[in-house]
Order: structure tokens, then C-alpha cells, then sequence
């Protein structure tokens, strides 16, 4: 491997960037809670989506007995006997709420008597999408939770769950530095050196989000503390978020 010296390159500003007008914290959080609000429902349904098709492959019965559940249609016989199909997989996905001794009937291969327990002691069922730990409030008495995005093979998980988000953060980065957020707010993402950012460049970006959990939000006082307003994921490639002013009426007509 050829040795490698430091080189000042990464430091250099582009003349056209100089001066330019950072982000505001403000409009820069408020960029990014457009964004996932925006990319919430479509991230959902990505997630749902993987969750079906994995059951549908694999587990056809236990996701016509989940439907039954979710739907709550049919007699007390067909609701029993959906929990009979459902139950094996919640309890291999390790349920949250799901009573130790309805898992304990389970293993011992007593699914029914496992359902007739939830059934006597009023059980119900909360279907969630965890996207990330959102501080979720405890979970109410007799409620088993079954998190959909458990239910999606590991190797898959993480591109269901945020795969959309960084479609969307990559994608539009990548074109003119702007998500829907960040036109809002009127702000782009710009590469200090002046280049356009790639796809992969603007990928890396989004992959350096993941310094703000890691750092339980200590991140974003580099908003305040770094000179350039810079947070850990644009130091990642080396990009700042400026202020982008549209021009008045007259402007416009001076310039032309």
C-alpha cells in the first residue's frame, strides 16, 4: 500500500464560497424534523411491506392469523384459532408483553391452552413500527406489542426500516443540496472545495446521522460550537449547510 502524507486539500474553501451565510440552528433542525415527518409514513410502509412479503414467503398461516388479529373479525372460535397460528411466532420474536407463562405453554407445545390464557385474562394487541428509541411510553397492562420490524429478517431489517429516509437524504442531496426540508427552510448543502456532491458522497452523509444517537444527541451543539456550524456528518465529506435568500422581484430586474 503507497504511504500517504497530509495533505491541506481537505481545508481548502472555494472563493466562491467565502463569506457565503451559514444555516441557523434553527432552520437547520427545523429542515431536518420537515424531512422526517415528511419520510414517516413512506418509511412505514417500506417497513410493512418487507414485513408482509417475509410472512407471506414464509409463514403464510401465521400472517392470515396476524390479519384475523389485527381485524378482530369473525366469532371467539376464529379469533382463538388465529391465535393458535400466531402465537409460535410471536413468541420466537420474543413479543414484548407476551406473559411468561403463556410462553412457557408455547414451548411445551400447548398453543391452544397458551391462546385460551390471553383470551381469560383479556389480553389485546398493539401492532408498532419502532424506528429508532423515541423515549416510547411503558406499555400498558395485558397488552402484548408485536413490533412489525421484528418480524423482517435481520439481514433485511435495516434496509426496510430507513431505506426510504436514505433514498430520499441521498438522492436529493445529491441534486442541488436540497431536501424538501431544506427548501423550506432555505438552506443547502454545499461541498466546502465547491465540487458537487455524488450519490456516494451524499450517501456517506446520510450514513454520518448516525453520529447523533451515537453521541446521545451531543452532536448537535456543534451547531453553536464549531465555527462553521459543522456537525460530525459534514465533516464526514467535508460540506457545510448555508443560508440560500431568494431574490426580490426587484432584484431580478436589476440583474437582468
Amino acid at each position: 500500500m503507497a504511504t500517504r502524507t497530509l495533505d491541506d486539500a481537505p481545508f481548502q474553501l472555494a472563493t466562491a464560497l467565502r463569506g457565503a451565510e451559514l444555516a441557523s440552528p434553527v432552520r437547520r433542525l427545523a429542515a431536518a424534523a420537515i424531512d422526517v415527518v415528511l419520510m414517516f409514513v413512506p418509511s412505514v410502509a417500506l417497513a410493512v411491506g418487507a414485513a408482509w412479503m417475509t410472512l407471506r414467503v414464509t409463514e403464510p398461516a401465521a400472517l392470515a392469523a396476524l390479519e384475523r388479529i389485527v381485524s378482530r373479525g369473525g366469532d371467539e372460535a376464529s379469533y382463538r384459532a388465529a391465535l393458535v397460528d400466531a402465537l409460535p411466532l410471536l413468541a420466537r420474536h420474543r413479543a414484548e408483553g407476551l406473559p411468561a407463562a403463556a410462553v412457557a405453554l408455547i414451548d411445551e407445545g400447548r398453543t391452544g391452552d397458551a391462546a385460551d390464557l390471553l383470551i381469560r385474562e383479556g389480553y389485546d394487541f398493539l401492532f408498532a413500527l419502532d424506528l429508532g428509541d423515541f423515549g416510547e411510553p411503558e406499555l400498558r397492562p395485558r397488552t402484548v406489542k408485536v413490533d412489525v420490524g421484528h418480524l423482517i429478517p435481520k439481514a433485511l431489517r435495516a434496509l426496510a426500516l430507513y431505506g426510504a429516509m436514505g433514498a430520499y437524504f441521498t438522492l436529493l442531496t445529491a441534486w442541488g443540496g436540497r431536501t424538501l426540508g431544506k427548501r423550506l427552510a432555505g438552506i443547502r448543502v454545499v461541498r466546502l472545495d465547491g465540487r458537487r456532491l455524488s450519490v456516494l458522497e451524499a450517501g456517506e452523509r446520510f450514513a454520518g446521522y448516525l453520529h447523533i444517537p451515537g453521541s446521545f444527541g451531543l452532536a448537535f451543539l456543534d451547531l453553536w460550537h464549531d465555527p462553521n456550524r459543522r456537525m460530525p456528518h459534514d465533516r464526514v465529506i467535508n460540506t457545510a449547510v448555508i443560508r440560500v435568500r431568494r431574490l426580490s422581484s426587484r432584484t431580478r430586474g436589476a440583474r437582468r
